[in-house]
């Protein structure tokens, strides 16, 4: 099952979350479908990943989480959107709302690196030469 993670680009989107405002692909990856995949389990699994998943106390840090941080990536939030094979949710203050595809962007602001960007390193880390990145 695809897993897609966006970000709501709008400045007010924790206060009124989200309105059809534009977000940015920040994460994706796959998770192996089971009997019990329901999306709802889904998107808060996602949720959990974008905010504790990286957290050494919540557990053991998971790979997707540290590099979703790495990037430079915020927290999930209220506003933000997560796919499920291409069902789309709205994080509300409390569960999730099923949307319409969201307008998508492919802009860097403080707190979101989009999906592909551009390769520039983020900020505060370095860039390794191809031959130590094995």
């Amino acid at each position: 099952m695809s897993i897609q993670v966006f970000h709501n680009l709008h400045d007010r989107a924790l206060l009124v979350g989200y309105q059809g405002q534009p977000v940015t692909e920040v994460l994706t990856y796959q998770e192996p479908p089971t009997s019990r995949s329901r999306d709802v389990d889904l998107v808060e699994s996602a949720f959990h990943l974008c905010n504790v998943g990286d957290d050494p106390e919540a557990g053991q840090p998971d790979p997707r989480a540290v590099r979703y941080r790495h990037r430079g990536n915020r927290s999930l939030s209220i506003g933000d959107v997560v796919t499920v094979d291409g069902r789309f949710y709205a994080c509300q203050r409390i569960g999730w709302h099923r949307i319409a595809e969201p307008r998508q962007l492919h802009e860097r602001r403080h707190g979101t690196t989009p999906l592909h960007h551009d390769q520039r390193p983020v900020p505060g880390t370095q860039p390794q030469p191809p031959e130590t990145q094995r």
